[in-house]
């Protein structure tokens, strides 16, 4: 399998700072760093350039000028790169918006400035000949949420309007990150908490409602959250008072054995799975909250020592013998024997298991999903929006990319440990996996991986403080493809925990996408898009 080695580029997290301070002309020149790196093989060796920006406010040069190093929208400030870098504005950049002055405005510009929001995106186009780094965009968040938790943010999720995140010692906290167009009134300082749990977090994520929450932790629980105020809790007479109590819906029982690494919902979430540490599996169903099955004998085809890290419930697709997927209704419910489990083991291998029966599935394939040179393990998986493209990340840094082939073929006799009867013959369902690409920046590990746009993106971050974006996913063909990245900066080299996306459309039309920091922080990068 081709490795490929990608660059890096780091910037001063905090450059915006620099620009308020040029553009309110408490200076007029201050200089920002750049370094840039790319490992050059397997082993780690890597190469490195330190420059230097010279940012300059130049008040002799006229807006409308279109120079590479400014953009019409803004203030007239320069960027020059040096000691190796090369630094420029990318075009749709800006940190100044301009409105209707308040003392002339009408009602009209009032309800459409409070509807619309004014995303400012400070941009720049940065590249490194020494290091054969191409031009790169690297994008500054437009919204920082900052102290959501204080010890740190363990995982993370969105939907719609609403981030919830889990932190240490069992706190779960929701919290509104942008005005609702169908409230002019929303308080974005108000914040939701959710009480239970009694230890550390290790998933939160919403129903496909987006109104229920569900949560695991080391205190070997899973529970059920609603994102309604808990009318149980008497309201506070302190007027400033924003804090709500979130509802404990449920709390599913009997207890794992061990801390609850995470879980996953079927379909529509009438059933959702849990996993421990140990490769303990629970498959639950919600209604009678009971346990329908429990098993850990998928692990008898494994080494006895490897520990499931990562999870991903994913639908089968199914292939005909032209290559091409069947087709089905989607306004038919599928039942739960349409999908399975892909687990990320302590070895560094991928696993896969069927549902309901909780059975290993052997791939047809002989492709391998273990790395021949690294059993580093696996923390972080993510599924495109159409189940054909699965990305992993590793403690070691390395990203991969596989395709998934479900195919069926009717037969008399058993030769799939993935089967289902069929009158006198046997329907038997196989699954292929073919390796795609494969990755690596730095050593840092992976934390979290999200397939955005459709699947033709994806979003990486990790250890290193250093969330970027693949951009070109849907025309990787081969291990050799090229790879378009955009770097997020921001952070000041505390790692991401998590990464997620979401799209809005309307009059706020906007891509968005959220990293959550260990320093307790969440940013946010909004891009706008015409409706």
């Amino acid at each position: 399998m081709t490795m490929n080695f990608l660059p890096v580029i780091n910037i001063q997290h905090d450059f915006p700072e620099v620009i308020s301070d040029l553009k309110n002309e408490l200076c007029l020149a201050e200089d920002i760093w750049i370094s840039c790196y790319r490992v050059l093989d397997k082993s780690g060796t890597t190469k490195s350039v330190h420059g230097k920006v010279r940012v300059t406010s130049d008040t002799s040069i006229d807006n409308n000028n279109n120079d590479q190093n400014q953009n019409s929208s803004m203030s007239p400030i320069n960027l020059a790169g040096r000691d190796g870098v090369e630094c420029r504005w990318a075009d749709h950049s800006t940190y100044s918006v301009s409105h209707t002055p308040l003392d002339m405005e009408t009602f009209a510009d009032i309800l459409t400035r409070r509807l619309r929001t004014y995303i400012q995106q400070l941009a720049v186009i940065v590249s490194c000949q020494t290091l054969s780094i191409p031009p790169t965009l690297v994008s500054f968040p437009t919204q920082v949420i900052k102290g959501v938790q204080t010890n740190g943010i363990e995982c993370m999720d969105v939907a719609g309007d609403w981030i919830v995140t889990g932190g240490k010692n069992g706190k779960l906290r929701l919290d509104r990150w942008r005005t609702s167009s169908n409230s002019l009134d929303c308080n974005l300082d108000q914040f939701r908490i959710g009480k239970g749990h009694v230890s550390d977090l290790t998933s939160c994520q919403f129903f496909p409602s987006g109104e229920v929450i569900l949560t695991t932790s080391i205190d070997m629980t899973a529970k059920i959250y609603s994102i309604n105020p808990d009318p149980s809790t008497p309201i506070s007479s302190n007027t400033n008072e924003t804090t709500k109590i979130m509802m404990n819906v449920r709390s599913l029982g009997p207890p794992h054995g061990r801390g609850v690494g995470g879980g996953g919902m079927i379909g529509k979430g009438k059933e959702i799975v849990t996993f421990c540490r140990d490769g303990k599996l629970r498959l639950w169903n919600l209604a009678e909250s009971k346990v329908v099955i429990e098993s850990d004998t998928w692990s008898s085809s494994t080494s006895s020592e490897s520990d499931v890290l990562a999870m991903k419930v994913v639908e089968k697709r199914f292939l005909d013998r032209t290559g091409t997927e069947e087709i089905r209704s989607p306004t038919i419910e599928k039942p739960n024997d349409q999908f399975f489990l892909i687990l990320g083991l302590s070895t560094g291998a991928l696993h896969f298991v069927d549902l309901p029966t909780l059975k290993p599935i052997k791939l047809s394939s002989t492709s391998s999903t273990e790395d021949d040179n690294d059993s580093s393990p696996i923390d972080a998986i993510a599924v495109s929006p159409f189940s054909d493209m699965v990305a992993y990340g590793t403690r070691s840094g390395r990203v991969r990319l596989i395709t998934l082939n479900w195919r069926r073929s009717s037969s008399s006799s058993s030769s799939s440990c993935c089967s289902t009867s069929s009158s006198e013959n046997m329907e038997i369902e196989s699954l292929s996996v073919t390796i795609m690409a494969s990755w690596q920046r730095m050593t840092a590990a992976i934390n979290s991986l999200e397939f955005i746009e459709q699947g033709t993106a994806l979003l990486v971050a990790g250890d290193d403080g250093l969330p970027y974006r693949i951009n070109n996913i849907s025309d990787i063909h081969s291990p050799s493809s090229v790879l378009d990245i955009e770097e997020f900066a921001g952070f000041d080299c505390d790692p991401v925990s998590a990464i997620r996306s979401s799209s809005s459309t309307g009059v706020n039309c906007s891509q968005n996408m959220f990293a959550a920091g260990k320093d307790g922080h969440i940013r946010i990068w909004s891009r706008s898009h015409s409706p």
